[in-house]
């Protein structure tokens, strides 16, 4: 480490704005030279005034510990002292910064002379791949202790031993790493360049290159890992058969025990793939799903020499697969397993377009953060896949620039050995299992460009939504915010964009660039006109669905409210098409001028015109889709608009889905396999398959099916309570119910160490209930709120379980896929039964085709449909045999109804008490 002097500092204050009279209550130091620490100060700061309860709360710091204790005017010369001329570092240097700087300066201390470093900046390019950069998340990631999370001097230690790890890791990176990261250091918060030039010094005289790395361009990536000697032949049939006979081949595995769930699920599974039959197999929450289709797949795949292809919905559950299940099965069977995931392109960092845009003068905050966390990442990942990174919010802008995609694919040839997409694909062609999504394997179908060609044999998890995911694979979407994206990206030959770099070009080739400005001048236009066609589209939604409590508007195109205003929206986007396809012949042009011109070429000039012509073509499909959408779509397809409707005027856009995806499905997919097993936790509606084999299109195949019921004892686990007291749910007086729920959340909350999930099935009545509780001083827990507290779904859940005590309010995305083991869960709430609204337009298909057929769409798609959803949402409870808790449910539509009984058979065999709001209260304080 270079002689500069390190001073970590942190404050705790009464808030969060200084110049809004906030003022600081402690301040800690912890001085740093030559790579250790040498002094530490701390002390508590009499702010002359109260101290907010919600920050002695936080930071545990009272007002009579600081009643005593001197202001901070009496301690500025010595913290002006310790800092100046040294260097400031902090854990979001712009808050300690500001306060510090502006109690010195009241104090008479102004003018301070120092450097900044903030370890959030510095963490996140050190450690990319980290899931959070809060302190209390690097701490526990560095494994270093953290005693009092807020407080001045726990969080000041520890952010001085989060400095000296980040500063070791920075020592063991590439040279070249070292200076791509200096280069970038101008546009960063830190004041990093002193730091780094240290780092390259010392460095200095060594190889360029540590063994293990490739050196491309002026980056570096970690060398690729030659795959380890194929183990001797091994002859199959094994003898392993008897794993899922009678399940003792799995004692190997550790705390493992025998689940009678499991050896039959394994069994169902093998049969179906040595009768190439296709098969529905419902495996309820702890049988262990995933093991017990793993291990058949597994010593079938090595049988018959071909891959099985492993398919589910979502990204989590294939890493989960990848690095948690497949370690598990591997020491269950007595061979070596190849397990590979294959993603879409656009998961994959390419290497060419990374070098060409690493070049780039670009003073986008988060385009040099994500360009320096790639950097580092590329010295340890073997994979280039965006889920290992975590970018800036607006470094997913410049993923999209770098992500390999069709275009760029051939690109890759000079980098082929390197490429992370190629070697995807060369573990994927050499793997027992390959690991894929629904949308991918679905999109390989359509475009028959499969890179499982081989494999027939496939299992389907979460497969209560391969029909949902064939919709919108089968489908199209057209909307503002893309078209304008590309619109923007492209630029006038007034702005800073693709087409003035393109015209520059031209021009230096002596090319003619007559054409640019007639694009210019069309440009303009389509970017006028595209904001007044959408702009149209949103308030002709608006004025057919005018519900003010509502937020997201769906009109179904064709519905019959087209009239003359309907007209006017089929003109504009003639227009619309017109002109983008004008412009595209335009370009056709351009490129016609460029032939024979490309051999000269530098390669930036080649990427150039790359990413022109990338953006172009963008344009022309979206022209094409928007004309199939509106003017060409299939006569069985449902098409529909959707607007925000409280969000910009133009926020609207175009979807065209098949009303039954099972039909193509049953054409495009089932019938060209020999065996697809289809599992999930939720496949029976009253005890049949039916309404699901009806759904996926398997009616034709006669699939095999088997539900396996959960080992879980229910009857001691889970408490049912449907209260009786809560008012119905009507149009009429929604506030009634409203109130209704908050009163019962607030009651729920004070339950020892309450953990509250509460399911909704509209973010309106989610919102109008958060008011409710907001104010509500009864609710002594923190409320979390799904698209109101702010963070992703997945920030919100680590917020919840990172809580003692705490109430999460959901929507859709905590229906299903959430996990919350232990006590990490304690109550569930189902606010309302969860009955899709009948107004959305593929829905409505449904019920249209279902009354054709002479059935009720209620009973055959509605009713389903929402217990389907129903029993998701209970399995968040229990998820493994410890766990216990209670489920309310709030409706009271589940006692009173004809249909009722349906979600009551839905139901786990657990006790079901029917209370009023006091009785519950008794019920708590029992607890």
């Amino acid at each position: 480490m270079n002689n500069q002097r390190y001073v970590v500092i942190d404050v705790e204050t009464t808030g969060n704005s200084p110049k809004k009279g906030d003022k600081i209550i402690q301040i800690a130091a912890v001085v740093i030279e030559n790579g250790q620490i040498t002094e530490r100060f701390s002390k508590y700061v009499n702010p002359n005034q109260l101290i907010p309860a919600f920050i002695e709360q936080l930071t545990g710091i009272t007002n009579e510990m600081v009643e005593n204790e001197e202001p901070f005017s009496a301690i500025a010369g010595d913290i002006f002292e310790l800092l100046n001329e040294s260097c400031f570092i902090a854990h979001n240097i712009h808050f300690d910064l500001g306060f510090v700087k502006h109690e010195l300066k009241q104090a008479g201390y102004g003018g301070l002379e120092c450097n900044v470093l903030d370890t959030v900046e510095l963490a996140r390019i050190a450690y990319p791949r980290f899931d959070g950069y809060k302190l209390t998340e690097l701490s526990e990631e560095l494994k270093l202790e953290h005693e009092n999370p807020h407080r001045a001097d726990s969080d000041a230690e520890v952010t001085a031993m989060i400095f000296l790890h980040m500063m070791d890791r920075f020592k063991r990176l590439p040279l070249p790493v070292l200076k791509g990261i200096r280069r970038l250091s101008w546009h960063l918060i830190s004041d990093a360049q002193e730091l780094f030039d240290g780092l390259i010094v010392e460095k200095d005289g060594r190889a360029e290159l540590e063994e293990g790395y490739i050196k491309v361009g002026s980056f570096v990536i970690k060398a690729p890992e030659t795959a380890p000697e194929e183990p001797e032949k091994e002859t199959f049939p094994p003898r392993e058969t008897h794993i899922w006979e009678d399940g003792s081949g799995l004692s190997s595995l550790p705390r493992f025990e025998k689940r009678e769930g499991q050896t039959k699920m394994m069994k169902e599974v093998w049969t179906a793939f040595t009768n190439h039959e296709h098969a529905l197999i419902e495996a309820a929450t702890g049988i262990g799903k995933t093991l017990g289709y793993l291990v058949p797949a597994a010593v079938y795949a090595k049988q018959t020499e071909k891959p099985v292809v492993i398919s589910t919905y979502t990204t989590l559950l294939q890493q989960q697969i990848l690095q948690h299940d497949i370690p598990l099965m591997q020491q269950a069977v007595p061979f070596s397993v190849k397990a590979a995931v294959l993603k879409g392109r656009s998961h994959y960092l390419c290497i060419h377009k990374f070098e060409q845009i690493l070049q780039e003068d670009d003073d986008n905050y988060d385009a040099v953060l994500a360009k320096a966390q790639i950097l580092v990442w590329l010295t340890d990942t073997q994979t280039g896949d965006l889920s290992e990174i975590n970018l800036p919010s607006g470094g997913k802008l410049l993923w999209e620039r770098i992500a390999l995609d069709d275009r760029s694919y051939e690109k890759t040839r000079p980098f082929k050995e390197l490429c992370f997409y190629e070697r995807a694909k060369r573990e994927a062609d050499n793997a027992d299992l390959i690991i894929t999504n629904h949308a991918l394997l679905l999109t390989d179908e359509i475009n028959r460009r499969i890179h499982t060609a081989h494999a027939d044999t496939f299992v389907i998890d979460e497969a209560h939504h391969f029909e949902r995911a064939a919709g919108e694979q089968f489908g199209a979407r057209a909307d503002y915010v893309s078209l304008h994206k590309q619109l923007m990206r492209l630029g006038t030959l007034k702005q800073r964009g693709l087409l003035k770099k393109a015209e520059r070009l031209f021009r230096s080739f002596d090319i003619s660039s007559e054409t640019f400005f007639q694009i210019d001048e069309w440009l303009g236009r389509l970017i006028e006109e595209s904001d007044m066609f959408f702009t149209s589209v949103h308030a002709f939604v608006k004025r057919r669905k005018p519900k003010k409590d509502v937020n997201r508007l769906l009109y179904k195109v064709g519905s019959g409210g087209e009239n003359r205003a309907w007209s006017r929206l089929e003109e504009g986007a003639r227009r619309l098409c017109a002109m983008l396809y004008d412009m595209h012949q335009l370009f056709l042009d351009q490129k016609e001028q460029l032939s024979g011109k490309r051999a000269s070429f530098t390669s930036r000039q080649a990427f150039l015109l790359e990413e022109y012509q990338s953006c172009m073509a963008y344009l022309e499909e979206y022209g094409n889709k928007l004309r199939r959408l509106l003017f060409e779509h299939a006569d069985d397809e449902v098409v529909w608009i959707e607007i925000d409707a409280k969000g910009a005027k133009n926020a609207a856009a175009f979807y065209a889905q098949p009303p039954d995806a099972g039909e193509l499905l049953a054409d495009r997919f089932f019938t060209r396999k020999r065996s697809v097993v289809l599992t999930s936790a939720t496949l029976v509606v009253e005890n049949s398959f039916s309404y699901m084999i009806k759904k996926l299109g398997l009616s034709d195949f006669y699939p095999r099916t088997l539900q396996i019921e959960s080992p879980f004892s229910y009857d001691k686990r889970m408490k049912i309570m449907i209260p009786t007291d809560i008012s119905p749910i009507t149009n009429d007086h929604p506030e009634d119910y409203t109130a209704d729920v908050a009163r019962y959340i607030t009651a729920l909350s004070q339950q020892p160490n309450a953990k509250v999930l509460v399911l909704f099935t509209s973010h309106d009545m989610l919102r109008d209930v958060y008011q409710l509780l907001k104010d509500d001083d009864d609710l002594q827990c923190q409320l979390l709120a799904q698209g109101i507290s702010g963070g992703s779904p997945v920030k919100i859940m680590k917020s919840f379980k990172s809580c003692q005590q705490a109430v999460l309010l959901g929507t859709n995305h905590f229906w299903e896929g959430v996990d919350f083991p232990g006590d990490e869960l304690t109550t569930l709430v189902i606010a309302r039964l969860p009955f899709k609204p009948p107004d959305h337009p593929v829905e409505s298909a449904k019920c249209e085709r279902a009354k054709q057929k002479g059935e009720s769409p209620f009973q055959a798609v509605s009713l389903p449909e929402a217990v389907l959803t129903f029993r998701q949402g209970i399995g968040r409870l229990l998820r493994s045999r410890e766990d216990s808790g209670m489920v309310v449910i709030l409706d009271r539509r589940i006692r009173t109804s004809s249909y009722g009984r349906v979600f009551m058979k839905a139901l786990p065999p657990a006790s079901v008490e029917e209370p009023d709001l006091s009785g519950l209260k008794a019920y708590i304080s029992r607890l």
